[in-house]
């Protein structure tokens, strides 16, 4: 019989093995789920500066699908509009910012999509009533497909990180890799039907809840289990534990005291995690005790190695494996589809990394101005030289092939670190040009989180999103190319094109290239250098 200090007590050990991975899966399902919603409150405290508020006036007949659609969500008793809502956070400009605007005043990322598409590309020409209607559809299916089915996967990674506590975030993808989440997104969703029905008694709601409390436990072990298995298994489990589940889940109080006095802080850092790996807990006790006694449908139980470890022999990882032995589990994981190979973990030569600098100029020259061109209907020389090249992006993308090539095979840690150098590199670029010019080539007050105008969050996610595909596919593809020219053609190659951009900076450092389009001053600059 299970205690309630040994399940704590062991579900401690558990957490502090794999203290910021649990703490990462627990952010990811409180973001992608909505899941720990105190925890995220902090997110919603959000207020930009004084210089990021732009004087615009809104003629007040217009009514956009945002504000029908808050209303039709969020209108309070009375007929008026929650005045939190009237106080969110504006970014002016940005995909991002109108995707945050929009979701922070319905509270739904689904209707904040459809709202910020709308106004983005049909000038908010859908009536509101389609944007409702696509919203409650697409809620629906974001509820069976993916929330319920991240649910499941985190039991998973708890369940295994009991025992391996080198167990990956990845494992929150566990039923998409195995491509099976059709029978547990429909037991699941089964689960929300039975368990809303019941609600309306509200006794029965509390009751029926820890009843099929350990329905996603058990999908998360063999995601095979039949619908009526699976709760006949839970509700046999929690015969005679529902009370005593009860208090353990009361025995947090003093935790949830705290999460709200330290807006969300303590329960994104400690008692989301904690708690959840105290359910897994649990449900290996019930586990243990179902088998033995051999309650009916016990057979589902059918994963040995959330017990124990693989022995000698059984699996290619020794014994006391820090992660699970994935091979050894009762569905195997297909094969993921390779369309084509590319050799990332290159050695780039100086040869290539200059000629290469200049590809990745010339093509940030080439988005910019065509991202001008696009917005503006005209063209415009974008950049501080007169060449087609931006150095900055060449500069970037070079640093990104030098630093980066011992975690390349980690994509999540290279995106992440790709953010950071350009973060830096944009940073500073901007900062230094603006002492010596006084002038900025760029500007992003306005955009949602940006640091002083020279960075954002927008931009550093798409140079992240761009790093990576100059990492994983561009530079790999190019480099193939660059290694069939002949050397003494690669030497004159390079010396050209270094020849051609010395000239031009050394020219531009005097007359840098300013204007209309290019520059947040349209003044001509002759010489401006502080000396």
């Amino acid at each position: 019989m299970w205690t309630r200090k040994e399940i704590k007590r062991n579900a401690r050990k558990a957490f502090r093995k794999n203290y910021w991975c649990i703490i990462a899966i627990c952010f990811i399902m409180a973001i992608v789920v909505g899941k720990y919603s105190l925890s995220t409150s902090i997110i919603y405290q959000y207020d930009e500066s004084e210089e990021l508020k732009t004087d615009h006036v809104v003629d007040e007949e217009v009514i956009h699908n945002t504000e029908i659609v808050n209303d039709f969500l969020y209108a309070t008793s009375d007929g008026t509009t929650n005045i939190l809502l009237e106080q969110a956070p504006q970014a002016t400009k940005g995909v991002l910012g109108t995707l945050f605007n929009n979701s922070y005043q319905s509270r739904s990322f689904l209707f904040g999509l459809l709202n910020s598409v709308n106004q983005i590309f049909f000038s908010d020409k859908i009536g509101a009533g389609i944007v409702i209607l696509i919203g409650a559809i697409l809620s629906i299916l974001f509820l069976i497909f993916v929330a319920n089915i991240f649910k499941v996967c985190e039991c998973r990674f708890f369940l295994e990180n009991r025992l391996y506590p080198k167990t990956s975030i990845n494992r929150i993808l566990f039923l998409y890799k195995l491509r099976k989440i059709w029978n547990p997104a429909k037991i699941m969703f089964c689960r929300s039907v039975y368990l809303g029905l019941w609600f309306i008694t509200i006794i029965g709601g509390f009751i029926k809840l820890y009843s099929y409390h350990m329905v996603p436990y058990i999908l998360a072990e063999n995601p095979l289990t039949p619908r009526k298995e699976a709760f006949a298994l839970s509700r046999q489990m929690m015969q005679g534990n529902k009370w005593r589940t009860f208090i353990l889940d009361l025995s947090f109080w003093y935790w949830y005291v705290l999460e709200i006095f330290t807006f969300g802080l303590a329960g994104l850092f400690f008692l989301n995690g904690y708690v959840a790996a105290v359910n897994a807990e649990l449900y290996m006790s019930l586990r243990k005790e179902a088998i033995d006694s051999k309650i009916k449908y016990y057979e589902n139980f059918k994963d040995k190695y959330l017990e124990s470890p693989p022995q000698i022999g059984e699996s290619l990882r020794s014994p006391g494996a820090l992660q699970y032995p994935i091979e050894l589990y009762i569905i195997p994981e297909p094969k993921p589809a390779k369309i084509f190979t590319i050799d990332y973990n290159k050695t780039y030569t100086v040869k290539t990394l200059i000629i290469l600098f200049f590809i990745f100029s010339f093509l940030g020259w080439g988005w910019e101005v065509g991202l001008h061109l696009f917005k503006e209907g005209h063209f415009v020389n974008r950049g501080f030289l007169i060449g087609p090249y931006l150095p900055i992006y060449g500069t970037g993308g070079v640093l990104m092939l030098i630093l980066l090539k011992k975690v390349r095979n980690r994509p999540v840690l290279t995106f992440f670190l790709i953010m950071v150098i350009c973060a830096v590199i944009e940073y500073f670029t901007s900062y230094f040009m603006e002492q010596i010019y006084q002038v900025k080539w760029w500007d992003y007050s306005g955009y949602l989180l940006n640091l002083n105008g020279r960075i954002c969050l927008e931009g550093t996610v798409f140079f992240g999103i761009g790093g990576c595909l100059i990492i994983y596919v561009l530079a790999p593809l190019l480099n193939n190319f660059i290694e069939k020219i002949n050397k003494r053609t690669q030497i004159a190659l390079c010396l050209v094109l270094l020849s051609v951009f010395i000239a031009d900076f050394s020219h531009s450092a005097v007359h840098p290239n300013t204007g209309e389009g290019i520059t947040q001053s349209q003044e001509n600059i002759t010489w401006s250098l502080k000396i």
